[in-house]
């Protein structure tokens, strides 16, 4: 369990800034908020969260050291792991509910060639002068290169720190990669392959402790919400057994079953019974989508999906107020080094059987993005025209991506372009809306 010459430069250096902090803290108003903040910490629900994860653990290392796969020597690693990763996911777990591939993403970030690259470059360090040297040096450039993100004027700084890094970064996996060279016969040892291998082993088995606490975060912060939308407590408890025994382990069909309850509170068990199977309904319809007749319009599931290449899915197709029904996309940001950065939103509406409406939104927050912005409006239109027109004259497309205001009809489509300025706002910038409606005589309730 020795620690490395990183890790004890690294604890030098916290323990010193620490130290300083408190010492500069005359007032002791900063160990106040600590204060609070560990009494916050120490809640019993945390507590018992903390504590079933803890047994979760040992009883995972236990079944390890049974099968030759962990040991004492592979204790300071556990610990490490354990800070690093089960720590930090239980404080997020209340965003797996909302996250349909957080596990996938989670598996995948966890067994991907990035582990090895770390692992080696991680496995010998600097002499201790060399590395209490590197540490603060490596935190004042990864300050700075963050800092310096998020203002254009500082882009060449931004640059310059970016590099430091990646240049430091290889230089810490090439003389990994040196001394794995010259000494592999120790590298390659069995204690140094179950290094390797014991934090991938423990978060892919943490993961089912993480989806069972999620669960029980989600039927709470459901109960929580039913407190609000249903004043009757006999109502509130139904609402909440039945969800139990509808739903289960579905995440997913429980959060679009909490949003609905919120928005269209219900006043009768009859009416519980009906959003939950309004859901179960929708879900079932997703996993055998019906076909929907052109002239009805798209069908929903498919138009969820139409700019899925665009980084534009949306949302659920749901239930809105006049029984309309929609799915939203987040914004997809057009350049990511701009603080107030253009973006595009996609957005679809109908009603239960079929979308009648697409829109995209482009919104331009700052005129120096105007032509990168532009360019990529016109690809996600083009894009969208091909999903859910086909073929499309290029002179249309030409006079929508480079006119004004437009209404034309193609292919019995109804095709619309607005823009309109920003106003109050010293950064200039404006709005395109492009909407397409299944049929040229089709009025939205809200144009």
């Amino acid at each position: 369990m020795d620690l490395s010459n990183r890790e004890i430069s690294a604890l030098i250096w916290i323990a010193a800034a620490l130290g300083y902090v408190f010492y500069k803290d005359k007032n002791a108003n900063l160990l106040d908020s600590v204060k609070q903040l560990i009494s916050i910490f120490f809640s019993p629900k945390i507590i018992t969260i903390l504590l079933c994860a803890a047994l979760w653990i040992i009883l995972c290392v236990l079944g390890l050291h049974n099968i030759d796969m962990w040991g004492t020597a592979n204790l300071k690693t556990t610990i490490l792991w354990g800070f690093a990763f089960a720590f930090v996911t239980l404080m997020d777990a209340n965003r797996i509910s909302e996250d349909n591939t957080y596990f996938k993403k989670t598996i995948r970030d966890t067994v991907n060639v990035t582990v090895l690259i770390t692992f080696i470059a991680e496995a010998y360090s600097f002499p201790l002068l060399a590395e209490l040297v590197l540490f603060p040096l490596l935190f004042f450039v990864t300050a700075m290169q963050v800092m310096s993100e998020q203002k254009k004027e500082h882009a060449s700084v931004h640059s310059l720190m970016s590099g430091v890094l990646v240049t430091v970064g290889c230089i810490y996996i090439g003389y990994g990669i040196y001394m794995v060279a010259t000494d592999f016969e120790e590298f390659a040892s069995w204690n140094n392959l179950r290094e390797f291998f014991i934090p991938i082993i423990l978060s892919l088995l943490f993961l089912p402790y993480l989806y069972l606490i999620s669960i029980l975060i989600s039927y709470e912060l459901i109960w929580v919400n039913l407190r609000f939308a249903l004043k009757d407590v006999s109502l509130r408890r139904y609402a909440m057994f039945q969800a139990i025994l509808r739903f289960r382990l579905d995440l997913e069909g429980l959060r679009r079953w909490k949003r609905n309850v919120g928005a269209y509170p219900s006043e009768s068990r009859e009416g519980i019974l009906e959003s939950i199977s309004e859901v179960k309904k929708y879900q079932k319809r997703e996993h055998n989508p019906s076909n929907v007749s052109p002239e009805m319009g798209w069908c929903p599931i498919a138009a969820t999906g139409f700019l899925l290449n665009e980084n534009l899915k949306t949302s659920d197709y749901h239930r809105t107020y006049d029984d309309e029904w929609w799915a939203s996309s987040t914004y997809l940001t057009i350049n990511e080094e701009s603080l107030f950065s253009s973006n595009i939103a996609y957005y679809i509406s109908g009603d239960d059987q079929a979308v009648k409406r697409l829109k995209l939104v482009l919104n331009v927050n700052n005129n120096e993005d105007s032509e990168v912005a532009e360019v990529r409006f016109h690809q996600v239109c083009e894009a969208l025209f091909l999903s859910s027109i086909g073929d499309f004259p290029s002179e249309s497309l030409e006079r929508i991506s480079h006119g004004g205001d437009t209404d034309m009809e193609v292919n019995g489509r109804r095709i619309r372009l607005r823009k309109e300025a920003f106003v109050n706002t010293s950064r200039g910038g404006y709005s395109r809306m492009m909407t397409i409606d299944y049929s040229p005589h089709y009025r939205a309730r809200c144009e």
